[in-house]
């Protein structure tokens, strides 16, 4: 079974339909072990309350109503029972600087989630990170972890 930790951009096309989004739903067949970051949930319901209430002008950025969102977010709550929940701890906190030293990322946010994943990774070191990210992230996850240990839904045919 293929383990993967979703970091929260990609863990949204799950819920927002874009590039990449049939990749992460076949995530979700139950063939898989998947695994996120607790904050991630933070991320995610943000951008339900963005389509909901805020709509901006991005790709694929269309208000949903009043059911769609409880929809989303009922989907949701069945889908993270399905994962493994990772805990932001303490020992995350003494890891930062390993990553700091080698690259800059911007995002403190970021920083929790590849954090966590290397972490999940030293238990289980076949976990493939998928990200979603536009920023550096997704090549600093493939010089903390090797290459073949990251995924960028967008480029899964």
């Amino acid at each position: 079974m293929a383990k993967y930790f979703l970091e929260s951009s990609a863990l949204a096309k799950r819920y927002k339909q874009e590039s990449g989004s049939n990749f992460v739903n076949s995530l979700f067949s139950g063939a898989h072990e998947l695994f996120y970051l607790n904050l991630a949930i933070v991320e995610i319901r943000k951008v339900f309350y963005r389509l909901w209430k805020y709509p901006q002008i991005l790709e694929n950025d269309v208000q949903i109503t009043d059911q769609e969102f409880r929809k989303l977010e009922s989907r949701f709550a069945a889908d993270i029972i399905q994962m493994q929940r990772i805990e932001f701890t303490e020992e995350m906190i003494g890891r930062v600087a390993a990553i700091l030293e080698r690259r800059w990322l911007r995002s403190v946010f970021d920083l929790a989630q590849l954090t966590a994943y290397l972490i999940t990774k030293d238990e289980y070191p076949d976990l493939i990170f998928v990200c979603s990210d536009k920023s550096n992230l997704v090549e600093t996850a493939k010089e903390m972890a090797g290459e073949e240990f990251v995924i960028i839904p967008e480029n899964v045919i």
